[in-house]
């Protein structure tokens, strides 16, 4: 008899190691998409403002604008706070505070563009009434 003709070990090894990795795949898939759930990245609901076209849209977001900023800072600490049931904390904290710095920054874009346009428009019309 050769070796050849022995198959002796191997083909029971291949049948074992088959078996082996079909179980890992069953134990680690489920602990994957657990561990990506875990991992998620954080969305806030506050959205960035849009720059107003009219003179009733920008006195409208000056009076809204403090409200809003306040509503954006609970939901950043309640966000922070969640963030710490995650597994990568760290990584959840900076989407937060870099979502929060983005959206702060885009409200200090349309509060000076809304301010502008309140404070052309009162311009206009003092020039309007002062005689010539």
């Amino acid at each position: 008899m050769s070796f050849q003709s022995k198959q002796g070990i191997v083909p029971q090894l291949r049948k074992s190691i088959g078996v082996r990795v079909q179980g890992l795949f069953t134990l680690v898939l489920p602990a994957f998409a657990l561990v990506l759930t875990a991992c998620s990245t954080v969305q806030l609901q506050a959205s960035k403002p849009q720059a107003p076209n009219t003179l009733e849209q920008a006195r409208a977001y000056v009076a809204e604008r403090e409200r809003q900023l306040e509503f954006l800072e609970y939901e950043l600490n309640e966000q922070s706070r969640a963030c710490y049931n995650k597994f990568f904390v760290s990584s959840c904290l900076d989407d937060v505070r870099l979502q929060g710095a983005q959206i702060r920054r885009a409200h200090l874009e349309v509060q000076g563009k809304a301010e502008d346009m309140i404070r052309l428009d009162e311009y206009a019309n003092r020039r309007a009434r002062t005689p010539n």
